[in-house]
């Protein structure tokens, strides 16, 4: 006859069976296929039918540890429903932020296609509304990742550097007026570009942080999507230097960045719409 567990425990003995609703070690706990029982999957794995026959059962330190298993579980089982009793309490705040932000990338890409230098020089007048709407959605942006931060700290961080980066824009334009742009601005734009590059980083990495637990794939691409970006701004530095020794392959190089930098804003885009939808939707789905 098989026994009815795989340690050799009476299920019909065991106190937590109600508290956990366990339908038995082999059709609960202890099933080949979604069971989280680790002796009844080191039983499998050794081709035994119970613990009995293993020759190291006497020194088994998880055996030994078998009367403690149920309880375990039930800690697990309530840290579990903490954990998603936390997340649906700031899904409404990460959802209703996150959906703006969303939103907000429109008017930003439609700003930077009003400040380009080929719009400029059709149509001169665009430049000043351009920048007007550039500057207002890049604080507005700002503003709303500090407005984050109460869910996750780098959110401040990259609302910080967001805003510096965005003050040193509207600086460089006032002293440029819409023309040539003075060498010694390089002293403030340097450090400005060097501060959205790491706003950017925050911001990956604080959106990877709340998803964890919640869509962890999604927090993943989220990770790689910054991998991205690095590798976007490594190809930028060595067109720029290979313009200056090959210009044919530099202006090659420089084109393949600027349309990679273009994909990985389509990209950017996508993924914070689903982070915004998933935490819109999440007392629905939890």
């Amino acid at each position: 006859m098989m026994a009815e567990t795989y340690c050799g425990k009476t299920c019909a003995e065991c106190a937590k069976k109600e508290t956990l609703n366990c339908p038995g070690c082999k059709a609960g706990p202890g099933r080949q296929f979604g069971g989280d029982c680790e002796l009844a999957r080191c039983v499998r794995n050794k081709s035994h039918e119970t613990c009995d026959t293993c020759s190291l059962r006497v020194n088994c330190g998880t055996l030994r540890g078998r009367d403690s298993i149920p309880e375990y579980r039930i800690r697990r089982i309530e840290a579990e429903e903490q954990r998603k009793a936390a997340i649906a309490g700031r899904a409404p705040v990460l959802g209703k932020w996150l959906w703006i932000l969303f939103w907000l990338i429109i008017p930003n890409e439609i700003a930077g296609l009003m400040t380009h230098e080929m719009a400029v020089e059709m149509v001169p007048a665009l430049y000043i509304p351009g920048m007007i709407l550039d500057v207002t959605v890049l604080t507005v942006y700002g503003v709303i990742l500090l407005k984050l931060a109460s869910e996750e700290e780098r959110y401040r961080t990259a609302g910080i550097c967001s805003l510096i980066a965005n003050a040193a824009s509207i600086l460089i334009a006032v002293v440029s007026g819409g023309g040539e742009t003075p060498t010694w601005t390089l002293l403030i734009s340097l450090p400005a570009s060097a501060a959205s590059f790491f706003g950017v980083y925050n911001e990956c990495m604080a959106h990877s942080a709340v998803l964890t637990g919640v869509d962890n794939l999604l927090a993943e691409k989220w990770e790689k999507l910054w991998k991205w970006y690095i590798g976007l701004l490594c190809a930028m530095i060595g067109g720029i230097v290979v313009m200056l020794i090959l210009p044919l392959l530099g202006v090659i190089a420089m084109l393949v960045s600027v349309i990679g930098t273009a994909v990985v804003g389509i990209v950017k885009l996508v993924y914070l719409y689903r982070t915004a939808q998933i935490f819109r939707n999440y007392p629905a789905c939890a």
